[in-house]
């Protein structure tokens, strides 16, 4: 889902939110089945007749929600 959106010359910033159940492997860990939520950036570039793409995702919270990473000290 597409939280944000700014777009400026040629460039194209997108803020993403993602939800889901972890049903199958990821980043080699096994399915866990819990329900996650994640969010991350989006940058795309229209140039030359081609688009670029660059993505930034926050791994560390799905990594936590998975039960792999300890939450951070409060």
């Amino acid at each position: 889902m597409i939280e944000l959106q700014v777009a400026e010359g040629d460039l194209v910033v997108s803020l993403i939110r993602g939800r889901g159940v972890h049903d199958g492997e990821i980043l080699g860990i096994s399915a866990t089945n819990r329900e996650i939520e994640t969010e991350g950036i989006a940058i795309h570039r229209v140039r030359g007749g081609k688009i670029e793409y660059w993505a930034v995702v926050d791994q560390a919270r799905f990594l936590r929600q998975v039960g792999v990473s300890p939450e951070p000290p409060a």
